[in-house]
Order: structure tokens, then sequence, then C-alpha cells
């Protein structure tokens, strides 16, 4: 607990209340779990991070670390081994230089599976320190992974080969179990406005370092199966990451390693989640490659997690199925399944949030009721209905993430294409791209301006540079 006057060890400028356990004082702890603006090297990337890094204090270094990952001081010694919870105090209020130790430093990085180039602020005693080449990345020399096949080998064929070598511990304990599904939801959090390509990375980095806890250390039972629910939890998260990055192959792969993860931790709600988001996958590359009937797939994955979550009490977890089967039946034409499950979906969403709902189903409110009613529409023909809606989606205050915001913006502009209005579906694709080319890393929302991108050719030159210069920085995410 934080003494009387004790300053915050982010900023040096504000107390800390005795009576807070925070170890930031409050506009600090939102800097460092929200990330806002800042390109991330690892999971709990950020301002203060940087800064704490920067100025070579290894007291705020931990404070924001802490603050970020949710760890209690007796948590965060428990991942390191041979430190105590009075070690982690001591390096805090300035009275141990431990982590001046280069060797000690690299032992918390590796701990937290922190990558040696999130470690550049404190080497080039910059906050914005980063290597200049995006080979920080993917490599982009001669003979190096490029994106795809990264994704393919990562998704599971190869994945010792292709990420760098993890530390695990020997022995897993609640902690380690409580920082991974921490890491989880920050994934979570940040893809709504960061957007699956510049995180997909990370995902899979930490999905595997989970399985590999699962293969390698000790654990007790009860612990084994929170480390498994927790791997696939992550796997479920890398999938999704892959979905929006626009690699589908990996997003399935994932979601099929999840799946198993979930049947055998015998965790309904992770079960759930993974096939709402295998139901999705489907309806995607249905509507995509134009074979509708394909969305049959997506329909029996809505089913089979209905069938699992029929004892589950929360609301949000049931929308979401019905808005996965309204998904799967507009693609088949039938209407009046779709409007029914829109119906479902609106009556359980009244019934507000569920107080052991997981961090990953907070996207599900009303702007995604309506957003998945507007495709229905227009996947059963009704661009002009589907407009409407799209609007009424972006004209929602409450829609706060910047993906979700720009993916509808695309959408919205998809709905106006169809209806031969080519002069303001470029209107709105323009509004769109800016967020593409300056930290929105979604390849999905790009492609879904891509028949824009088509019509507009030779006709609309300005919209034909924009959409390539989002390309290009997509690429390069």
């Amino acid at each position: 607990m934080a003494t009387k006057c004790q300053q915050c060890p982010a900023c040096k400028v504000a107390v800390l209340n005795r009576y807070n356990s925070d170890p930031l004082c409050g506009p600090c702890l939102r800097a460092a779990r929200d990330a806002e603006g800042i390109v991330p090297l690892w999971v709990w990337d950020s301002l203060p991070m940087r800064q704490a890094l920067a100025r070579t204090d290894p007291g705020a270094f931990l404070a924001v670390l802490r603050a970020a990952a949710g760890l209690s001081q007796l948590e965060l010694a428990n991942l390191v081994e041979g430190w105590s919870q009075s070690t982690v105090s001591l390096i805090e209020r300035g009275q141990r230089a431990t982590l001046y130790d280069v060797r000690e430093l690299l032992r918390v990085a590796d701990a937290v599976d922190m990558p040696r180039e999130a470690l550049l602020p404190l080497i080039m005693g910059r906050q914005d320190a980063t290597l200049e080449s995006e080979s920080r990345i993917f490599g982009s020399g001669k003979g190096e992974l490029d994106r795809r096949t990264f994704n393919v080998m990562a998704a599971g064929l190869a994945l010792p080969v292709v990420l760098p070598q993890v530390q695990i511990p020997e022995r897993v304990g609640t902690a380690h179990v409580h920082y991974l599904r921490n890491c989880a939801e920050r994934l979570y959090r940040r893809d709504q406005n960061v957007g699956g390509a510049a995180l997909l990375r990370q995902a899979v980095r930490q999905f595997h370092r989970a399985r590999q806890m699962l293969d390698e250390s000790d654990y007790p039972a009860p612990i084994g199966r929170e480390l498994l629910a927790v791997a696939g939890d992550l796997a479920t998260c890398a999938g999704w990451l892959a979905f929006d990055a626009g690699d589908l192959v990996s997003a399935r792969q994932l979601y099929g390693e999840a799946l198993l993860m979930a049947g055998s931790a015998d965790d309904a709600v992770l079960h759930t989640h993974v096939l709402t988001n295998m139901s999705m996958l489907s309806c995607y590359v249905a509507r995509t490659s134009g074979r509708r009937k394909l969305a049959r797939e997506g329909l029996r994955f809505a089913e089979q997690a209905a069938d699992v979550a029929r004892h589950e009490p929360s609301p949000p977890l049931h929308t979401l199925i019905s808005l996965r089967r309204s998904n799967a039946a507009a693609l088949l034409g039938d209407s009046h399944t779709f409007k029914s499950a829109i119906k479902r979906a609106k009556v359980e969403l009244d019934r507000g949030p569920h107080a052991d709902d997981p961090e990953w189903i907070r996207f599900v409110g009303a702007a995604e009721v309506i957003g998945h009613e507007a495709a229905g529409h227009l996947n059963l023909g009704h661009p002009d209905r589907a407009e409407r809606l799209y609007r009424s989606v972006l004209d929602d205050s409450t829609l706060d993430s910047s993906r979700n915001r720009a993916y509808y913006g695309a959408l919205l502009a998809g709905a106006l294409l169809e209806q031969g209005d080519e002069t303001q579906a470029i209107g709105e694709g323009m509004a769109v791209l800016p967020a593409l080319s300056h930290g929105v890393t979604s390849v999905r929302t790009l492609n879904e301006l891509r028949p824009l991108r088509l019509a507009a050719n030779n006709k609309t030159e300005e919209f034909c540079v924009r959409f390539d210069q989002a390309a290009r920085a997509l690429s390069a995410a």
C-alpha cells in the first residue's frame, strides 16, 4: 500500500493516496492501460512504459508494468524466479538497484515475455526509439519470412521454428495463469482501436508460450485446467486477429486449436466463443467468395454454439449467438429466420450485461445488433435499408472502437455502391482511409473497400491514390 507522501513513480508529480493500492496515479494508470496512439511493440507497451525505460527508472518500469498488467507485487515476484514481494517493493521505492544489472532486467523481460526490441528506449535513451525497418517484426532481408509464410506457420504448423525461443517457468502457478489471462484481455481491448495486423504476432507468441507451458512445465491439476482454458482463449484471440488481418487460413487453424482446448477444458463460454467466431469466418468466406451456400457451415456453427451455451446466464453471449445465426440465414436467403434471429438478439440485449461476462464480449451492444441487421438486409438485396442502418450505427456515440467505426464506414460505402451511387460511396470511403493509414491495421476493413477501388479506377484519382497508400501502410504494419 502506498505511503501518505509517495509520489507516482511514472509522472513523479502526483501524490498517491494512502488508501489507494494502485501503483500509479489515475492519469498515469489510464495511460498505461489504454496506450492510445502507440503502435505496440509488445502487449504492455505504453507511453509511461517507454518514458520510464528512457530515463532508466527501474522502479517506475516495474510500477507501470504492474499497473498495466493488473499484477500485485506478490504476483509479479512469483513470475520472476528468486524474487519476493519485498524485492519488488524495494525496487519500486528506489531502495534497491537490482534492475541496473542488465542480467536481472533481462530476467524480468523473459518472465513477462517482453521482446528485446521493447527495451530500445532504455538503450537509446529516447521514448520513441524503434528499429528503423519493419524487419523488427517479419524481416526484410533475402531468405527471411514474409507475412503470409509467418502467419501460416505460426498458426501451428511450425511455431518453434518461426518464433524466437520463449522462456517458460519450471512450475506454473496462479500468477502465471493470471498474467496470461490479462494478456489476452489486453489484446482484445487494444484490437478495438489498433486492429489485427499490428497485434497478431504478439497474440500468436503468447499462445505459443501458454502451449509450451502446458507441454513442458509442471503444475497441479487445477492449474492445468485453468492453463488449458487460457491457452484456448489466446488461440481464439489470435484467430480473430488473423481474421482481421486478412489471413483466413491462419484464423481457421487457430480456431481449430482453440476448439480442441475448449473441449478439453470443459469451458462452455470459451467453446461458445470459438464456435461463434468460426461461424463468422464461414459466413465471411461465403459472402466474399460469392458461394453463399457455404453459409450453411456458419449456421451449423451458430446452432452448435446455442447448444453449448444453453445453460449459460450471459445475455450478451446469447445476443451474439443470435447475431451469428442472423448472418448465416440472410446469406442463405432465409428472411424469416434472419428477422427472428435479430428480434431474439434485441430481446437478449435488453436483459443487460451479466456480472461474469468476459472481456472479449463487451463489444456486443446496440451498435453491433444494428450492424448485423444492416448486413442482413444487404445480403437479402435491400441496400437502401442497409444504408440507413449503417448510418445509424455511425451516429451512435457509444461506438468508441476506432476499428469498428472504420469497418462500419467501409460497409456503408459498400451499401451505397450496391445502390449505384458511386459519388457518395467514394465520399464515405474517403472518410475511412485516414484511419487505415494512421493506426487502424484492419486488412478486413480495407478489403471491404476494394470493390470501390475497382469502381473508382481511372475515375477518381484521389481515392485510388489514398487507397493504395492505406494498402501500403497496412502491409508495413
